[in-house]
């Protein structure tokens, strides 16, 4: 696939052509959620594989980063138009054009994991979660979304993902448990659950 194809063209005509399923009894708010994220999963004879990343070390400070979610900070721009830009703490969606929590989900999902709208078969809201900046230690909350694609392998080569992104991998939920994000095993736990009891 073209490197530089809209991928903001491919995700839009995905959002208009499918619904996307809730996991939770939570409606997806049109409120100030800064942070989305998604995780691919692939069902195989009853077990769940997901497929996380793993960012570039960019502060030495700090232990290596660990597996995680795929996850960013959505967009947005003044109601009258301009250029898009990172939410930001204190901004609020009225006053503003902000980009569906879903639609940041894909885009980020594209940009650090690889994923292609053409490869997903169904994308799940699976609501709020909490987690810690790894910088700060502050407690954050985002929307996190899963999508069930059709292979492993229908992903973008290594190449085409952002250069913020180490490594990604398909994990089960106890290999997570293992070599994951502590504050991220929560919620991939509850996404399992979620998706074994649809």
């Amino acid at each position: 696939m073209d490197k530089n194809i809209d991928i903001h063209a491919l995700i839009s005509e995905f959002l208009q052509e499918r619904s996307v399923i809730p996991l939770s009894s939570m409606p997806t708010p049109v409120d100030d959620y800064q942070k989305s994220g998604v995780v691919p999963f692939l069902n195989s004879d009853g077990a769940y594989y997901f497929y996380v990343m793993k960012p570039i070390a960019t502060r030495q400070e700090l232990l290596p980063p660990k597996w995680q979610l795929c996850k960013g900070t959505r967009m947005c721009r003044s109601a009258a138009g301009g250029q898009w830009r990172d939410m930001r703490s204190g901004d609020k969606t009225s006053d503003l054009q902000a980009e569906p929590l879903e639609f940041t989900a894909l885009r980020e999902g594209h940009e650090e994991l690889g994923l292609l709208t053409e490869q997903i078969k169904r994308l799940f809201d699976a609501g709020p979660y909490r987690f810690s900046s790894a910088k700060t230690g502050q407690e954050k909350h985002m929307w996190m979304f899963t999508a069930e694609v059709r292979s492993k392998e229908g992903f973008l080569p290594a190449s085409h993902v952002a250069a913020t992104t180490a490594d990604r991998c398909w994990l089960t939920l106890d290999e997570f448990k293992v070599v994951g994000r502590d504050d991220h095993l929560y919620i991939l736990e509850d996404i399992q659950f979620k998706l074994k009891n649809l």
